[in-house]
């Protein structure tokens, strides 16, 4: 059976499962940046960090980022349009990391962390055209309901 109930919730799950992973991302990246950072700059930017105050609140911002990407996890429905942002942001990522690889000893780990920003931002449209129309689909259907009855009273 194709159109069996773990289908159905499964496809009715899988936006809010996105949102997750991409929220839970940034999250993750902050905190491996925040606390391990002579770690991170090692492994992906093959270099030593002299100062790492900068660093580390790049991975406190990625944190925070990370959070509000989550927050429309307590409604969808009520709070789709807050991926819009999350999009937008992603979108920015990609062109700072674009923009500003060649200042790194590592461009290819720039560009690749561009591209999975950007494959993120491409996948969150799918989510928040799927939501909205799920949205309208709910409103088109209570419309129907409501109008049945009132054919039924009549």
């Amino acid at each position: 059976m194709t159109n069996s109930v773990s289908d159905k919730n499964t496809k009715s799950r899988w936006p809010a499962i996105v949102v997750f992973l991409v929220g839970m991302h940034s999250i993750l990246l902050g905190l491996t940046i925040y606390f391990f950072t002579d770690f991170f700059y090692k492994f992906f930017f093959a270099a030593s960090l002299e100062n790492p105050f900068f660093v580390r609140q790049s991975g406190t911002f990625l944190f925070l980022a990370g959070l509000f990407y989550l927050y429309p996890l307590l409604n969808l429905k009520s709070y789709h349009n807050l991926i819009l942002l999350v999009i937008f942001s992603k979108i920015v990522a990609v062109y700072f990391l674009i923009a500003n690889a060649a200042y790194t000893t590592a461009q290819v780990m720039i560009y690749l962390a561009a591209f999975f920003d950007g494959l993120m931002a491409i996948v969150l449209v799918g989510v928040y055209f799927r939501i909205k129309m799920n949205i309208s689909r709910s409103k088109k259907n209570i419309l129907n309901k409501e109008e049945a009855g009132i054919k039924e009273i009549a």
